[in-house]
């Protein structure tokens, strides 16, 4: 079908002159941000909010989403007002908050409203730095038309609200809520409208909470930061790896201490197994903050290349910190947690394994190994076991061994005493 020629001819007037489709690379300014001064938010997001973005933050519920984007929404206070829309909670329950978190309100604009035109509206007047959105499903363009939380929805929502910050340059946070297994709950079409979703991981009834980009157009995805919830709000954690992990030396059976990469730093966690007599037919195979399939490979690992049986015995494994950790780096540390389970017998004191494990029962490399080699003897280890293929330049790192091992059993014979492969299995 042959185009109309008024349509061409429209077209062709609106198509800028050729010298500004040129790219000059020496032209291009690096992105305007605002700066909270929350060290875990500013990082995460690479350096602070970028004008004009819009940040979707995601968390379970009472998880500390609302906390969090409050306490946003006062240090951006000092750069300018900030709009707070909530179409969930009520006006005397969000000043409520404010009072208990301390916080001064001075350039803080509250409204509650489901109307998203409304909320538009209000910050098309207002103009103010930054638009918060709490949350995405409580709003609808068009109440006869859009049922709350429905996919069609959830898309013209964050589909209106990213547009309005481009069009204005008013950076919008918008709180989303989470279905079971973790992600932003709606279609996954939502995030594509956004230049950034952020994750609040964490026991809602623990002290501690992980704050991870799932996406960012104007940084590193994956990165982290680390909060405390205290009675005052969340708290940054300076050094991780003293808050997860309280004791590096005489660790108890089944204890192992080992660097885990989040996004691009590295944080000491503790991977512990436990090994009980099962009076079940099928004997439980519990995994807590670790992937269920990850614990099985690393049994049937232990089984078929150490000769360790987990037969007739309940194993639990739990990392320590009240967050998921992904990172196959820890996976030599969770067969050596294994092990040290089913025989009984503490790792050696001041040795660490870093290494990924393949089927085959070989050590692998793991990305940023000079990073987690770093913070683990500063924590005070003298020994690593590590991938014989691993090319990591370590040289500036003093003081420490390195064993360069290809297989399991190599490296069980590094990290557990002499003759420890002789003990007993326990009930």
């Amino acid at each position: 079908m042959e185009p109309r020629t008024g349509v061409v001819q429209d077209a062709a007037r609106s198509v800028p002159p050729e010298s500004e489709l040129r790219v000059e690379l020496d032209s291009i300014q690096p992105e305007q941000r605002l700066v909270t001064g929350i060290g875990p938010w500013d990082e995460v997001l690479g350096g602070g909010l970028v004008v004009g973005s819009t940040i979707l933050v995601g968390g379970e519920p009472g998880i500390g989403k609302s906390t969090l984007v409050l306490q946003i929404s006062g240090a951006l206070g000092q750069v300018g007002k900030v709009l707070y829309v909530s179409g969930e909670e009520s006006r005397s329950q969000i000043l409520g908050r404010l009072r208990r978190l301390g916080l001064n309100p001075g350039n803080l604009l509250l409204a509650t409203t489901n109307s998203l035109a409304g909320a538009l509206a209000m910050a098309e007047q207002v103009r103010p730095v930054a638009l918060i959105m709490d949350s995405l499903q409580s709003f609808s363009p068009d109440d006869e038309v859009f049922g709350s939380g429905t996919p069609a929805q959830l898309k013209a929502t964050a589909a209106a609200i990213s547009g309005f910050s481009k069009k204005t340059g008013v950076s919008a946070l918008i709180i989303g809520h989470v279905t079971k297994d973790g992600t932003i709950a709606g279609p996954k079409y939502v995030e594509h409208l956004v230049d950034g979703v952020l994750y609040m991981e964490g026991d809602r009834f623990g002290a501690y909470r992980l704050l991870r980009a799932g996406k960012n157009r104007y940084g590193r995805s994956g990165e982290t930061g680390f909060f405390e919830m205290t009675s005052n709000g969340l708290v940054p954690i300076a050094d991780p790896s003293s808050a997860f992990v309280s004791d590096v030396h005489n660790l108890q059976p089944g204890s192992v201490v080992v660097p885990a990469a989040q996004g691009s730093f590295a944080v000491l966690v503790e991977v512990q197994a436990l090994a009980a007599t099962s009076y079940l037919p099928s004997p439980r195979r519990i995994a807590t903050g670790l992937d269920y399939g990850r614990l099985m490979i690393a049994l049937a690992i232990l089984e078929r290349r150490a000769g360790t049986s987990a037969g007739g015995k309940d194993i639990y494994v739990n990392i320590s910190g009240d967050f998921s950790v992904e990172d196959r780096g820890i996976d030599l540390a969770l067969g050596w947690s294994l092990y040290s389970a089913l025989r009984n017998i503490p790792v050696r004191d001041a040795v660490m394994p870093v290494a990924e494990l393949g089927l085959a029962g070989d050590l692998r490399p793991v990305f940023n190994l000079h990073r987690r080699v770093e913070l683990g003897a500063r924590m005070g280890f003298r020994e690593f076991v590590i991938s014989d293929k691993a090319r990591d330049d370590l040289s500036d790192l003093n003081g420490i061994t390195l064993h360069r091992k290809r297989y399991m059993t190599e490296a069980i014979a590094i990290g557990f005493p002499r003759g420890a492969g002789a003990a007993p299995d326990v009930g």
